[in-house]
């Protein structure tokens, strides 16, 4: 395919975990605070037909091979209409190029985020409110998921972080925290030939050593895999908590200060930044661009499944950051709902603490500001 980042791997895959399950799409009723409201009464919306871009055509297969490194996964596809299972092992398969268009954004590129968070929120409570288990929200969710990365990659949106899971979570049922990292491990190898073939770049940030085995070589295969791919990149937040970042941050920069590596004058905002684990994500540069680096720090944050918090989740890097939180559970957030994000970001007018037009300045400089800082930073390191 012409003007991707990356060469594709071979089309091998598995088959990606989705039931055959109702979807409800949400009236969207938009707020003063910036929220997506189900109605205007906040009451759940009746079931209905599904949003035509949530539609899932599949296509069969045989046994297909996979990556040997990771294990545990059934190739065999599930019977059409088949539930969900609860060790996301079965399904049919779904293949990018087979899936409606994303349809085009009324928009200019100038006015879309360059970087776009997303807390994954309301798996549990949609599939509680339809009798189902637990597990079937999330694997409904893996297909919110994909949604939102063929978005961003069809409106050219470079950068896309997802809050798949937190260091908290660890705290949960340890069945649900079984089969999500199955799910993990099962859906990054079944969508990774996708992922190349589109240009997306994989990474995963996190305290990775408490995730099992299996997941880990799934997600070395895929940051290999996709190493040189440029369209967009995708960070996966996984077991990670901003806190918990932060002192980890911090405790480096003590070191090197013991190490006398550094000097107490030496320690500013973009040095403290450099050591966050968000820096660490090599970002995209797609074809084209011409808006300057795409930023560590999101443009726009949504948060799915009616909460208004932030979790402490990229709590440094959200400082100016647009909110938006949508009522919609994740399992149903989809184009429309991706579509309403972008235009109302369109509107937002950032002003980084100054007034009026002086916003854009603001980013242009704080811009500039970054990319003279991480220049020094990379040749401080190289003179180490």
């Amino acid at each position: 395919m012409r003007g991707l980042g990356c060469r594709a791997s071979a089309r091998a895959r598995s088959a990606w975990a989705s039931a055959s399950l109702p979807r409800a799409p949400a009236s969207r009723t938009r707020t003063a605070a910036g929220r997506f409201s189900r109605d205007a009464r906040g009451a759940p919306p009746p079931r209905r037909a599904p949003h035509p871009h949530h539609s899932r055509r599949s296509r069969r297969s045989g046994s297909l091979a996979r990556p040997s490194d990771v294990s545990g996964a059934s190739s065999s596809p599930a019977p059409s209409g088949a539930a969900a299972s609860p060790d996301a092992s079965s399904a049919s398969v779904v293949d990018w190029r087979d899936e409606p268009a994303i349809a085009p954004l009324d928009l200019p590129p100038s006015a879309l985020p360059r970087h776009v968070a997303v807390i994954m929120d309301g798996n549990a409570r949609w599939a509680r409110e339809r009798g189902l288990p637990v597990s079937a929200g999330h694997e409904r969710g893996v297909d919110a998921l994909r949604l939102v990365v063929r978005c961003c990659r069809a409106w050219g949106v470079p950068a896309l972080t997802v809050y798949a899971f937190s260091r908290e979570n660890w705290r949960r049922d340890r069945a649900e925290v079984d089969h999500l990292m199955k799910l993990l491990e099962t859906s990054l190898v079944r969508e990774l030939p996708d992922l190349a073939r589109e240009g997306v770049r994989v990474s995963v940030m996190g305290e990775l050593g408490m995730v099992t085995p299996e997941l880990r070589a799934a997600i070395a295969d895929a940051v290999d895999r996709t190493r040189e791919c440029s369209n967009v990149s995708l960070c996966v937040a996984l077991s990670y908590g901003s806190r918990h970042d932060v002192v980890r941050a911090a405790r480096e920069l003590v070191a090197e200060a013991a190490a006398g590596l550094v000097d107490a004058d030496d320690v500013t905002e973009e040095t403290f930044a450099a050591r966050l684990s968000s820096a660490r994500t090599r970002m995209v540069t797609p074809a084209g661009w011409s808006r300057g680096p795409v930023p560590a720090e999101p443009d726009l944050l949504v948060r799915s499944g009616g909460e208004s918090r932030l979790s402490n989740f990229m709590l440094w890097e959200l400082a100016y950051t647009e909110l938006l939180f949508a009522d919609a559970p994740w399992p149903e957030f989809g184009e429309a709902e991706m579509r309403d994000a972008m235009a109302t970001y369109a509107k937002r007018q950032r002003r980084f603490g100054g007034r009026g037009d002086t916003g854009k300045r603001g980013e242009e400089e704080e811009e500039k500001e970054k990319e003279k800082a991480a220049a020094e930073e990379e040749g401080r390191r190289g003179g180490e």
